[in-house]
């Protein structure tokens, strides 16, 4: 795979170890120290450049080398290389060196490079290896599919979460946390309770946030990070972890001879809940980027982000933050009424109604494990689990409760779905009144979206529960002709206007898009327009329908001619 040339350096390279001992050994630009047996930590910096930074009496900074990480693995059959550092300029050997320290770890065996994320001081030294036919390259989709024209089509390829890449006798898995940038991947091997993270959970001096999408990414990959830890059977002892800027560890309180482990991911975790909540400890940054003014910090860990972004993220909910975990989090509506979010589609909703005898669980998500015991943190009542309607993104939860209760049109949904229920099915038709022991709450039958979708009405604290019924602002009117909608919107409204209900809470709640009496009498406006001709549908081919209309801050998606029957 590589010339002599290459080879002889590296000849070289194991001299220099015998000389300077088995921990640290220079290699022109970089540094090279053994993690353990067949695993190498690879830092651009050497004696004449060090990591870090170093600053005068006065104060000012002297010198900066903000040194950046790479970590080879050798297997019995193959070899991994993660990240490629800062693009190293101010060594006339860089790629020769590079190329040396991986030829004599790996071998000669099959070269596959990966990135934990697309920034340029972690693929600054592609060039090393990017010319080599021999060498391939597995790129994390979420980032690198705008880039892919840097790597030779022939030798790359991409990959999501759950990659495992078998080297022979060692098996490295690639574990998506999105935060830092869209597709930030982190890589467990297997077995041996070591992590390799770039910048996807900081280094020591920050993780970097740049924009609330990013943090709302965040704050459920932190916690998935660690169920998915704790599913493979990572030792919380013995985890070490290894970042993409090792010297920031000089802000770090570590014991002796550790790296940081599972304790920092649990303060992770605890700083973006006090972010969320507001009770977060910050001070200025002073980095001089109006984008990352502050930060945020609890114990070790550290959010680098903007304040005024932080605040409009926290007050984009008017609802109070409660708990999360790695698939929905809980903000409260009042004092017995919970409101969830997943992250999968569109922020589906889960909805929690405590009364004086049981609680209602209205909808489910689309993947959320051990949902009962989620439930059970936030009421101790007894649980009745009911569903606005049988798609996926509202059934994921289910199969941890023996019972449930749906609309009998759409039963079939849930019996033969990816993962059909098995528990008992109890069906929900219009007028029905669930009394939770001071709290009663009346069912009507909202077809239109499904045949078989429900609202749930709860007239004393004038809201209710519309799952996607009215659409969440995109209704997508897939088992209802218009008249049906029409029916649905007039009966709807009338109860609304009765009753003095001020909202129904969609199926996809994400703080500002609560369904109204004028956004239900808009779409019936909307429809009868559509059914007379006065208002023309365009082609639109989302979700598996041909035409769309939008107005009042609504789209409705249909298929004509069905739908206009």
């Amino acid at each position: 795979m590589y010339p002599k040339s290459i080879l002889f350096s590296a000849a070289a390279a194991l001299l220099l170890a015998a000389c300077t001992g088995p921990k640290d050994v220079e290699v022109g630009p970089y540094t090279v120290s053994v993690i353990e047996k067949n695993v190498w930590h690879i830092q651009d910096y050497n004696a004449a450049n060090p990591a870090g930074e170093t600053f005068d009496a006065d104060g000012n900074k002297t010198h900066f080398n903000n040194c950046s990480d790479i970590y080879l693995i050798a297997g019995e059959k193959e070899a991994l290389l993660i990240d490629l550092s800062n693009p190293v300029n101010w060594a006339d050997n860089a790629k020769e060196s590079l190329r040396a320290i991986v030829a004599e770890r790996t071998a000669g065996k099959p070269l596959t490079v990966t990135f934990t994320h697309n920034h340029g001081d972690h693929t600054g030294m592609l060039p090393a290896f990017v010319d080599d036919p021999d060498v391939r390259f597995a790129l994390p989709q979420a980032d690198f599919t705008r880039l892919a024209d840097r790597f030779p089509e022939a030798q790359r390829r991409f990959f999501r979460e759950g990659e495992v890449f078998d080297l022979g006798g060692l098996q490295v898995e690639a574990i998506a946390v999105p935060g830092h940038t869209a597709g930030s991947m982190v890589f467990l091997l297997q077995g041996h309770d070591l992590l390799f993270t770039g910048d996807a959970v900081g280094s020591g001096h920050g993780v970097w946030i740049f924009n609330e999408d990013a943090f709302n990414n965040y704050v459920s990959a932190v916690p998935h990070l660690i169920a998915t830890l704790e599913e493979r059977g990572v030792n919380p002892a013995r985890l070490q972890i290894y970042g993409g800027h090792y010297w920031q560890k000089d802000w770090l309180t570590l014991p002796k001879g550790r790296e940081i482990g599972w304790d920092y991911l649990l303060e992770m975790k605890e700083l973006l809940d006090q972010m969320e909540s507001g009770t977060a400890a910050t001070e200025p940054s002073n980095l001089g980027r109006p984008d990352l003014d502050t930060y945020f910090r609890n114990g070790n860990a550290i959010v680098t982000w903007n304040a005024k972004q932080a605040e409009a993220y926290r007050n984009h909910y008017a609802e109070k933050f409660v708990c999360r975990n790695q698939d929905v989090v809980f903000r409260q509506i009042d004092g017995h009424t919970w409101e969830g979010n997943g992250h999968l589609v569109y922020n589906e909703s889960i909805y929690v109604l405590e009364g004086d005898e049981k609680a209602l669980v209205i909808d489910a998500g689309s993947r959320v494990k051990d949902l009962d015991k989620l439930v059970a943190s936030l009421t101790g009542k007894p649980v009745m689990m009911a569903l606005t309607h049988g798609h996926g993104d509202h059934v994921g939860g289910i199969g941890c409760f023996p019972e449930v209760w749906i609309h009998p049109a759409d039963e079939p949904m849930i019996a033969a779905g990816r993962n059909p229920y098995k528990g008992t099915v109890h069906h929900l038709e219009d007028g029905d009144v669930i009394d939770l022991g001071g709290r009663k709450i009346e069912v009507m039958h909202t077809p239109g979206h499904t045949s078989g979708s429900i609202t749930f009405f709860d007239k004393e604290n004038h809201y209710g529960f519309s799952g996607d019924a009215f659409g969440s602002t995109n209704l997508l009117l897939f088992a209802g002709t218009f008249k049906t909608l029409i029916n649905t919107c007039t009966r709807a409204a009338e109860y609304m206007q009765k009753n003095g209900i001020v909202k129904l809470y969609p199926g996809h709640y994400h703080g500002d898009n609560p369904e109204t009496l004028q956004r239900v009498l808009d779409e019936k406006k909307m429809s009868q327009e559509v059914l007379s001709g006065k208002r023309k549908g365009t082609p639109d081919s989302a979700n598996g329908l041909n035409r769309s209309v939008t107005d009042f801050g609504v789209t409705i998606r249909y298929n004509d001619p069905d739908a206009l029957k």
